[in-house]
């Protein structure tokens, strides 16, 4: 007999909550559940989520909804009082000494990843009765998380990979500097000093304005030891915007003019644009070529600031056309930096990273570095990471996972990525990683807004 379990909850569910009220429904134990989440491309339930963690419990004892209810009011109230309030990353400021200490924290001491989620979900497994789960909920209140921990840990600690190579290239671009210092002294022409120090300064826009590190490469005579500028930049702040243009830039380096709606709804505002960003699109959209002199140069940003204006007055016709909910108005053109914001949201745990996000900055991390053996990505080890996030693993055949898995195993990957953008717009389809990251959000919200 099938149960209507729609007459308990509201109409319109989104997926994975129709899933779970259809499991309290037809009395699903945890394990059925997760397979019917999967089933569904939707995240499994996950055991350091604080909430989810209830209702792993109740499904494998078989609880009522009504009767979790009464026991998720408990556990509110005690989230409420003593929940988690942000961690390293608690006065909402991100430095790569911060990010580097929140890896540290879920990883041993070769930075490999511990398995505290899996030892919570065996715990939670192990809990007979409501006072066995209400002393689990206490005694690992300091390891729950507001969203998929999992998933935020890999996502960090491939940004810190990425960040900790940049770092290290300039580094070494300093040590050269003060070998020239050493050997030639004051006789070194000044449009030699500091030439590699610049230029890979340069690399290093995910963090803050370099601008006392810009002039120190510019001096005579350095008077900042290498040791001093590795301090220095390991308590500067990153900015997620620059992170967000590195990952964007990597894959939207090959869009085309039919996408321009895009780049404006992911960058704002032409004015506001960063000059280096400027010049990427320019250079992306075939405006300038990459060894463009100034007059090109100036050429194509009036060319694009050209089309920018173009876009706008379509975005505007669009918002006289029918009248905008809220829900409308984030789809058409947006003034601000959104990409920025849900990066800064990833790393803050304010925001749940979804699969495709996860996957997508995985690959180019791997692209753009060289990780060692032990953090390379590759099929096998995406799968066990997916696995360990509580995702579906890479499936052949299916669209976007085709993709990742011709992308890990081909000598050249941007050919692939390059290939595949031609084929899904000659098919007038949205490449996969079109607005990949705009589809995540906080289950624990949506949970919160649906379900209790």
């Amino acid at each position: 007999m099938v149960l209507d379990y729609e007459t308990e909850f509201e109409d319109d569910l989104p997926a994975r909550m129709e899933i779970l009220a259809e499991g309290f429904a037809k009395k699903w134990n945890a394990e059925q559940v997760n397979a019917k989440l999967l089933e569904g491309d939707c995240e499994t339930l996950y055991a350091r989520s604080y909430f989810e963690a209830s209702l792993i419990y109740a499904f494998d004892h078989k609880i009522e909804y009504g009767q979790w209810k009464t026991l998720f009011a408990w556990c509110r109230e005690l989230y409420d009082e003593r929940g988690s309030r942000g961690g390293v990353f608690s006065g909402g400021k991100i430095t790569w000494k911060q990010l580097e200490e929140y890896v540290l924290q879920g990883s041993d001491g070769l930075l490999q990843t511990e398995n505290l989620t899996r030892q919570m979900e065996a715990e939670l497994e192990k809990q007979e009765n409501e006072q066995g789960f209400q002393k689990f909920m206490l005694e690992n209140l300091e390891h729950f998380s507001a969203v998929r921990e999992k998933a935020r840990y890999y996502f960090c600690k491939y940004l810190y990979y990425y960040i900790r190579e940049k770092c290290e290239i300039y580094y070494k671009s300093c040590e050269r500097t003060e070998q020239l210092e050493r050997q030639y002294g004051g006789s070194l022409p000044l449009d030699e000093r500091g030439v590699q120090e610049k230029f890979a300064l340069e690399g290093l826009t995910f963090l803050k304005p370099l601008t006392k590190l810009k002039k120190e490469a510019e001096k005579a005579k350095p008077g900042m030891t290498v040791r001093e500028k590795r301090e220095y930049l390991e308590h500067t702040s990153l900015t997620p915007g620059g992170i967000f243009d590195e990952f964007n830039y990597f894959y939207f380096g090959y869009i085309s003019a039919d996408w321009l709606e895009v780049l404006f709804e992911l960058y704002g505002e032409f004015e506001k644009w960063p000059y280096r960003t400027r010049i990427k699109i320019a250079r992306s959209l075939s405006l300038c070529r990459a060894n463009a002199g100034k007059a090109e140069e100036d050429a194509a940003l009036q060319k694009l600031e050209e089309m920018a204006k173009e876009q706008r007055k379509r975005e505007e016709a669009l918002d006289q056309e029918h009248t905008r909910g809220e829900r409308g108005a984030k789809k058409l053109y947006q003034r601000g930096r959104v990409g920025e914001d849900y990066f800064r949201n990833f790393i803050l745990g304010k925001k749940d990273i979804n699969r495709s996000t996860l996957i997508s900055f995985l690959l180019f991390v791997n692209a753009r570095i060289s990780p060692d053996a032990d953090s390379q990505i590759t099929i096998p080890r995406l799968n066990r990471i997916l696995h360990n996030c509580g995702f579906a693993q890479l499936r052949p055949g299916h669209g976007f996972d085709q993709f990742v898995m011709n992308f890990l195993k081909a000598r050249d990957p941007m050919e692939v990525v390059e290939r595949e953008v031609e084929k899904q717009v000659v098919r007038g389809n949205d490449f996969y990683l079109y607005r990949v990251y705009k589809d995540a959000y906080c289950h624990q919200s949506e949970l919160l807004n649906y379900l209790v």
